[in-house]
C-alpha cells in the first residue's frame, strides 16, 4: 500500500524562504514518495532542486505528486515505480507576500562640521519593506545550502550597499545644501528618495521588489563630551545669528521712516535759516514779508494741509501716500507755515497710520 505524505509549509512567520524535511522519519531526509500531497498557501510557490537546479515549481495549492506533473524531475531520475517508490529532491517554499518592518542601522560615521572644521559622527537608521517577485532567481543567488532565509538575513547580506550609499547620499546633499551635521534631520526624505533608486536596482537583480524603503533618522552620536560641547558651542551660534537676522529686518522694515526722520531734522534747521535764528522777521523769512510773498505761499500751503487732512486713510493709499504726506508737512515746517507743536502731532499722526 502507497504512503501518502503531506508536505507543506511548516515554518516560522516572517521567513522568506523554508527548507522542507520529512518530520515524521528523520532518516528519510530529503526522500519524496510518488504520490505525496503538496499544499502550497496562498503567496507561495515550492520550488524542487535537484543537484543544485531548479527542477520544478509548483504554485498556489494541493498537488498530488506524480509522472504527470514532476515532467522534468521525471526525465532526471526515471520515475517509473509505484507510490512505494522514493526519490530524492529538496523542496523550497518561498514566502512570495510582502515582508514588513524590517529594521536597519548604520555604525556611527564621521562627517566634517564645516563651521568648526571638526569631524562629528553620524548615525541613520531605518526600516523597508520587501517582496519575493521571482523566487528562482533568489534561491539561486542567495540562499545556498541554507535551510531557510529571514527578511533580516536580507539587511545582512545588503549591509554593505546600504551602508555606501546612504553616508554618500548624506554627505553629497548635507555638502550641497551646506547644512552641519547638527542639521540633518531636514534631509531625511531627500537621502530616502537618493538611496531607494539605487537600492531597487540592486534588489531587483536578486529577484527581489522593494516595496518601501525609508530612512526614519539621521542623528550625531553625542556621547562623546566633546561632541556635547561642540552642539552646545552651535547653539550658542545659532542663537545669535537668528538675533542678528531679526535686527536686520527689523532695520530694513523701519528703513523709509529712518529716511522721513532724518528729512524732519534737516528741514528744522532749514526752517531756522528761514525764520532768522533769533525767531522774529529776519532772515529769509524776514525778506519774504517784505517783497509781500507769503500771503501766496501760505494760501498754498493751506492747500496742501488741506489734502493732508483729506488724504491720510491708509486703507486706500497705503504707505508711499503717507510718506508723500509727510514730506509735504516738513515743508510746511521748514517755511514756517506751521508751528512745533502743529508739526509734531501731525507727523505722530501720519507716523501712526503706517502699515
Amino acid at each position: 500500500m502507497a504512503i501518502i505524505d503531506v508536505i507543506k509549509f511548516e515554518g516560522q512567520q516572517g521567513l522568506l524562504i523554508w527548507k522542507w524535511e520529512a518530520q515524521n522519519n528523520k532518516k528519510r531526509g530529503e526522500e519524496i514518495r510518488l504520490g505525496s500531497q503538496l499544499i502550497v498557501g496562498p503567496a507561495q510557490e515550492a520550488i524542487f532542486v535537484r543537484g543544485g537546479e531548479i527542477v520544478d515549481v509548483f504554485g498556489s495549492g494541493t498537488h498530488t505528486l506524480s509522472t504527470n506533473n514532476l515532467p522534468i524531475l521525471s526525465k532526471i531520475i526515471g520515475l517509473a515505480f509505484g507510490g512505494d517508490s522514493p526519490f530524492n529532491a529538496e523542496i523550497y517554499f518561498v514566502n512570495k507576500s510582502v515582508i514588513l518592518d524590517n529594521k536597519f542601522g548604520l555604525l556611527p560615521f564621521n562627517l566634517l562640521e564645516p563651521n568648526f572644521k571638526i569631524p562629528v559622527p553620524i548615525t541613520a537608521r531605518g526600516s523597508f519593506a520587501l517582496r519575493v517577485e521571482d523566487g528562482s532567481s533568489l534561491l539561486k543567488q542567495l540562499v545556498g545550502n541554507l535551510s531557510n532565509f529571514e527578511g533580516q538575513a536580507i539587511t545582512q547580506h545588503f549591509r554593505g550597499i546600504l551602508t555606501e550609499n546612504i553616508k554618500t547620499a548624506i554627505a553629497n546633499i548635507s555638502k550641497n545644501e551646506h547644512l552641519s551635521p547638527f542639521e540633518l534631520e531636514v534631509i531625511v526624505s531627500e537621502v530616502s528618495t537618493a538611496v531607494r533608486a539605487i537600492l531597487e536596482q540592486s534588489l531587483s537583480e536578486y529577484g527581489l521588489d522593494l516595496k518601501l524603503f525609508s530612512i526614519e533618522g539621521i542623528s550625531i552620536v553625542d556621547d562623546d563630551p566633546k561632541v556635547k560641547k561642540l552642539l552646545d558651542e552651535y547653539q550658542r551660534l545659532m542663537s545669535e545669528d537668528v538675533e542678528e537676522r531679526m535686527r536686520l529686518k527689523r532695520r530694513a522694515e523701519n528703513l523709509e521712516v529712518y529716511k522721513i526722520e532724518r528729512t524732519f531734522d534737516t528741514t528744522e534747521k532749514a526752517a531756522e535759516n528761514l525764520g532768522g535764528s533769533d525767531g522774529g522777521t529776519g532772515g529769509i523769512l524776514g525778506t519774504m514779508v517784505g517783497m509781500g510773498m507769503v500771503n501766496p505761499i501760505a494760501q498754498s500751503m493751506g492747500n496742501m494741509m488741506s489734502n493732508v487732512n483729506q488724504n491720510v486713510a491708509p486703507a486706500e493709499d497705503g504707505n508711499s501716500k503717507i510718506i508723500d504726506l509727510l514730506k509735504q508737512l516738513g515743508e510746511l515746517k521748514s517755511m514756517g507755515v506751521l508751528t512745533e507743536e502743529e508739526f509734531t502731532a501731525k507727523k505722530q499722526e501720519l507716523l501712526s497710520k503706517l502699515k
